[in-house]
């Protein structure tokens, strides 16, 4: 028989918790809370917590969630598991209305199968437990592959080093395109440049790396060597260190990074604005290169640019 049981009660897992990671119990459902096959609505602070604290984790497709629903003791083992279905799919239903993607999402009931040794009506066994991560590191299970994968949590560092593996740059002229070749005797490409790179970022205290692609839309100039046709790139370039205000992974780097690029030959400078997760300071460094074919100068503004990893991270202990 359904009875209320007070406001909801929240346990966020200290050791477990950091920069786009989340562990936390949502307990104290109420007794019964599908009596009657009645579906109910989450109690406010559960709801609330959702809102403040998960979803912006979830946002932008930045993470995924997993959710485990349970029940106490009292009632049989089957519509113990009914229950705990029910109130891990009051929170999918609510992270849903609030614009979360069902692919964002794992959910499992698991009934009163793990109290045995509880008292016969725990608050805490009337609960979902989840678990949040950033989204590389995720591993989707999909049906019937059970039991449903328990993500762990990722190894987080703010020591860094990046290194440029690729990079190319080609100008799609305008009017002024005509003017420097004038000026330059026909050596100058210059208008909107497109840049596309690959970048490798290592995290030196875990010895794990992840590589991005780098592609962005910008302003500038190219000085071609012959047979170029009128582009420049850079091959691998040195290590740069670098750190974060905060501990994170090496795959919660991107969406967006800032680039500018000034080189010919060995010489080159290079700065990058890259992005960070929320609550993280973005990171602004000069980075090393290497040898540019061709050459040129360039700038590539965030907002028109994807700086996304393209693997989970991978074992690396340095080139």
């Amino acid at each position: 028989m359904f009875h209320e049981t007070g406001p909801g009660r929240i346990e966020v897992e200290a050791d477990f918790t950091g920069v786009g990671v989340l562990q936390a119990l949502l307990w104290n459902f109420d007794f019964d809370d599908f009596a009657g096959y009645k579906y109910r609505d989450l109690k406010p602070r559960h709801a609330e917590f959702l809102k403040q604290k998960v979803l912006p984790l979830l946002e932008n497709d930045r993470g995924q969630i997993w959710m485990c629903g349970a029940a106490s003791r009292i009632g049989t083992a089957g519509w113990n598991k009914t229950l705990s279905q029910v109130r891990v799919s009051m929170v999918s239903g609510y992270l849903i209305q609030m614009g979360i993607d069902v692919e964002q999402m794992q959910t499992e009931a698991i009934g009163n199968t793990r109290t045995a040794q509880h008292k016969l009506d725990d608050d805490r066994d009337r609960s979902v437990l989840l678990r949040v991560v950033p989204k590389i590191h995720f591993k989707p299970i999909y049906k019937p592959d059970l039991p449903r994968y328990f993500p762990p949590k990722p190894k987080v560092s703010k020591n860094f080093k990046i290194a440029m593996l690729l990079e190319v740059d080609a100008t799609i002229s305008f009017t002024a395109r005509e003017f420097l070749k004038k000026m330059f005797k026909g050596k100058v490409g210059g208008g909107i440049a497109y840049c596309a790179a690959l970048f490798t970022i290592w995290d030196t205290q875990n010895n794990l790396k992840c590589t991005y692609a780098y592609a962005a839309f910008g302003l500038g100039v190219g000085l071609s060597l012959p047979k170029t046709g009128g582009r420049s790139g850079t091959l691998h370039g040195d290590w740069t260190p670098f750190t974060t205000e905060k501990p994170i992974t090496c795959s919660q780097f991107g969406r967006t990074m800032r680039y500018t690029t000034i080189g010919i030959g060995n010489t080159s400078k290079n700065w990058v604005l890259i992005e960070t997760p929320p609550g993280v300071r973005d990171v602004y460094i000069e980075i090393s290169t290497g040898t540019t074919i061709g050459g040129g100068m360039a700038t590539y503004p965030a907002h028109l640019s994807s700086f996304i990893p393209l693997e989970g991270p991978k074992p690396f202990s340095g080139p």
